[in-house]
């Protein structure tokens, strides 16, 4: 873990302004994004990611959703019956296993 840290440590003192490209305000929509960009760039999942999370504000209320009803707005970023199947899924498993908040612990996500 030591090697890790100081890793970071350098990774940090590099580039101190580096921050990622995706658009979020917490964990839940983090990884919602992340879903998304697979086959996608950040700058497509960045346009539709507002009116899904207007929709879909927090893993509760994805979860109470079907993937078809996902799917309009998520369209663009192709792979959408996949993705929000995945979505979906992922909302469910949440609240499930934790409340519907995105876990901290790396080993548990």
């Amino acid at each position: 873990m030591a090697d890790n840290n100081a890793i970071l440590a350098e990774l940090a003192r590099l580039y101190p302004e580096a921050k990622p490209a995706l658009h979020y305000d917490n964990a839940y929509q983090l990884l919602v994004a992340v879903i998304l960009s697979a086959q996608c760039t950040d700058v497509k999942v960045n346009m539709v990611t507002p009116a899904l999370f207007a929709a879909y504000p927090d893993a509760r209320a994805m979860a109470a959703a079907e993937p078809e009803a996902i799917e309009p707005y998520i369209k663009t970023c192709g792979l959408y019956h996949n993705k929000a199947k995945s979505l979906v899924n992922t909302a469910r498993e949440l609240c499930a296993r934790f409340g519907g908040e995105v876990p901290r612990d790396h080993d548990a996500l």
